[in-house]
């Protein structure tokens, strides 16, 4: 364990036992890069056995230093987590339940691409436990695909989610992406439309990302490809917020649809803020007021090396938090509670200052208040980054 995080452990300890943790796994491995894609991934599938021994060593390390903490949601994302073989996966899942309380686990998620699996797979990590998962489908046309660099097509995306229904998973997620160079705002909508029409319980709809460097970021700079305007990505989100709810998928976050009761238990308790615990290259943690993100240099993590950036959120910040996350979600915030706990710390002319700036949203038409809940409105939904940058 990193020295820094061993001289706050007996703080991690406490928060880790007051509630359920999260538990989020990262496995960096692909069997190609996408050309949007800046997470910390490799090729190189030679470190692979390493890399799963040392996860499972930090699965012990960390259990038996937080004192077998309970867990409610579990997560093994990447990467591409099918790519585990399935006495790899075993083993991972052997040595969760060995250094932690289960007992409440509520959600078993696991991320895979509809390239890499097969129904044996499936079927083997359903019997371990794993109970929902999510495909990276991210569009139903061929051309569109390999311009992203996916290694499948679409036929093979909507087979896999069959696949994943015959293997035992009852929820099944899958993500859509919006943004595409030559992508339409008639193809996104009937993407949206036969996804849905697979029964699928859960829809991420992602905005292509290039703020980072990658091989399509270099298209774009060089005039080869063209991005929809952003009039055009605007029009895709709106559709899909009239669309969705009339095939059964309620947004309850900015970027995710479900159906009643099948939201993301894991990826809304960061939202809501609730502790985690990551492990893996670049996995974040947070727990009470610390939170460190592990390096994302893949062989040095491998070999337990490489640095940790720890941070030691103060009051304000902490505070700050809570609006920036929960406005995400279509329920919003309670302002009364925000403003209850802002006047035991001291801290109301922050929120004060804040609701000055809210009122000429409000006023725009951007945040919707309803006694003390505050909440984006579809518009403001679209326009989320300016409002929530006041928090930052």
């Amino acid at each position: 364990m990193n020295p820094d995080l061993q001289r706050r452990l007996p703080a991690l300890r406490h928060s880790a036992q007051e509630r359920p943790l999260g538990l989020y796994l990262h496995v960096p491995f692909c069997l190609d890069r996408c050309t949007y894609c800046s997470f910390a991934t490799t090729r190189d599938r030679s470190l692979q056995p390493e890399t799963v021994r040392q996860l499972i060593a930090e699965v012990g390390a960390w259990g038996a230093a937080l004192e077998r903490p309970a867990v409610d949601t579990l997560y093994l994302g990447g990467g591409t987590p099918s790519l585990l073989s399935p006495a790899e996966l075993e083993s991972l899942t052997d040595a969760l339940h060995a250094a932690f309380d289960l007992a409440p686990l509520a959600e078993a998620t696991l991320e895979a691409n509809p390239g890499t699996v097969d129904l044996a797979w499936l079927q083997g990590a359903r019997n371990l436990g794993w109970d929902r998962i999510s495909l990276g489908v991210q569009a139903l046309d061929d051309g569109l695909l390999g311009r992203l660099g996916r290694i499948h097509g679409a036929a093979q995306a909507l087979e896999a989610l069959a696949l994943a229904e015959r293997a035992g998973f009852r929820r099944r997620s899958a993500d859509l992406m919006v943004g595409i160079p030559g992508q339409s705002l008639s193809k996104v909508v009937e993407d949206a439309r036969t996804l849905a029409v697979t029964g699928i319980d859960h829809l991420s709809v992602y905005l292509l990302d290039l703020d980072k460097a990658c091989p399509l970021r270099g298209d774009i700079d060089a005039g080869r490809l063209t991005l929809p305007s952003e009039d055009e990505v605007a029009d895709a989100f709106e559709a899909l917020q009239e669309e969705l709810p009339h095939l059964g998928l309620a947004p309850y976050e900015i970027s995710n649809y479900a159906r009643p009761g099948a939201e993301s238990i894991h990826n809304t308790r960061y939202w809501e803020r609730r502790p985690y615990l990551g492990l893996g290259p670049s996995a974040a943690s947070q727990l009470g007021a610390f939170r460190w993100t592990e390096t994302g240099v893949i062989p040095a993590w491998t070999e337990g090396r490489g640095d940790v950036d720890l941070q030691e959120l103060d009051a304000a910040e902490a505070l700050a938090e809570i609006p920036l996350l929960g406005l995400r979600l279509h329920r919003g915030v309670n302002w009364g509670d925000l403003r209850e706990r802002a006047e035991a710390l001291n801290l109301r002319p922050l929120v004060d200052a804040w609701e000055i700036r809210l009122r000429t949203f409000a006023k725009e038409g951007l945040v919707v208040w309803e006694n003390d809940q505050l909440s984006l409105s579809p518009r403001g939904m679209l326009v989320s980054n300016g409002i929530l940058e006041m928090f930052v």
